[in-house]
């Protein structure tokens, strides 16, 4: 058995430290292909919280002035500051490239929901 192993090692032309090595590389491929499952999972739940921070600031909007809207506003800023969060801790695990990557996939997206609580507290001062 290890002969023909042997015999085709030199068949491929592989020399015994490039088949040493190449279960490492598979090794890394399969890292880099299970990174990119996680960081597409990771995307999809900051995806989630924009889209359930975008739904309590509409919820917000919706009971100003009623009695209800303190509680919604407060819901509105934990899920906002939710989505900074994992935003922000996703970005810092991320090379520059990666994070160029990121802020253009999901990054306005982002922006625009903070923004939006922004300018909806500000709405607040001047009422």
């Amino acid at each position: 058995m290890a002969l023909t192993h042997t015999r085709a090692l030199f068949a491929r032309r592989l020399t015994p430290m490039q088949v040493v090595h190449q279960p490492q590389q598979w090794q890394a491929a399969r890292r880099c292909l299970s990174s990119k499952a996680n960081l597409d999972k990771e995307i999809e739940t900051i995806t989630d919280l924009a889209t359930t921070a975008k739904d309590e600031m509409d919820f917000a909007e919706e009971s100003r002035n009623s009695v209800y809207y303190n509680c919604d506003k407060m819901t509105a800023h934990e899920a906002v500051e939710e989505l900074s969060t994992a935003y922000n801790d996703l970005l810092a695990r991320l090379s520059d490239a990666d994070k160029d990557a990121i802020k253009t996939r999901i990054g306005m997206k982002v922006k625009e929901i903070q923004s939006a609580y922004e300018i909806m507290t500000l709405n607040d001062i001047e009422d």
